[in-house]
């Protein structure tokens, strides 16, 4: 993500978190547009949760008494983004394959890597939002990430969805059912994001015309 880039999104969570309406649809729509701007690239995910979850902090110290309750629904929909994200990846994998596209073992890997700790860095992105709030916002960014802790996450569920399509995967090719795909260097991290960036696309635009 360009520092512009970034700067941009953390002024516009900045205005969401200090201003009025529902904050999880909105937060929920920039999180979504920024990932498609992105192409759904793991390490880009970080770094816009990261943002949103700063601008969206500082903007809720203007809110005072209400901030509790707007930043759960901010959260919620930064999770439910995110969540939808490592959906439309699982949604990519599942689309290559039914095209007979396989992929090569090292592939697979740098995707697992790539997927496997979204849930906790979501949940590192909130600590580290508490630990550099020295007022009473802290509290509540430490409420919302331990009510996550015990509930789960939409990002950790798609997660996981993701890691055991991907590790049975790996394991059919470590049983040499998988000879042609180590053979054939498939689809890459970065064309699987690009696939799943349409697809998040495809997504948030179904959703606004149901909206409308």
């Amino acid at each position: 993500m360009s520092m512009e880039n970034k700067d941009e999104l953390l002024e516009s969570a900045r205005a969401l978190g200090a201003g009025d309406g529902d904050l999880r649809e909105r937060v929920r729509d920039l999180v979504t547009r920024a990932l498609v701007q992105r192409q759904v690239e793991p390490q880009a995910i970080r770094e816009v949760m990261q943002a949103t979850v700063t601008g969206v902090g500082d903007g809720l110290r203007a809110r005072g008494a209400q901030a509790g309750a707007a930043l759960k629904d901010a959260v919620a929909g930064l999770d439910e983004a995110v969540g939808r994200s490592v959906y439309a990846l699982r949604m990519a994998l599942e689309e290559a394959r039914g095209r007979g596209r396989e992929f090569a073992d090292g592939d697979v890997k740098a995707t697992v890597d790539a997927v496997r700790e979204l849930e906790q860095d979501l949940l590192e992105t909130l600590k580290h939002a508490a630990d550099r709030s020295l007022d009473w916002l802290r509290d509540e960014f430490d409420d919302v990430r331990a009510h996550l802790q015990r509930t789960g996450t939409d990002t950790g569920t798609h997660v996981r969805a993701v890691l055991e399509s991907l590790n049975n995967r790996l394991a059919a090719a470590a049983s040499g059912s998988g000879q042609d795909a180590r053979a054939t260097a498939g689809q890459t991290v970065e064309r699987l994001s690009a696939v799943a960036s349409g697809i998040l696309r495809g997504l948030a635009d179904a959703i606004d015309a149901k909206r409308s």
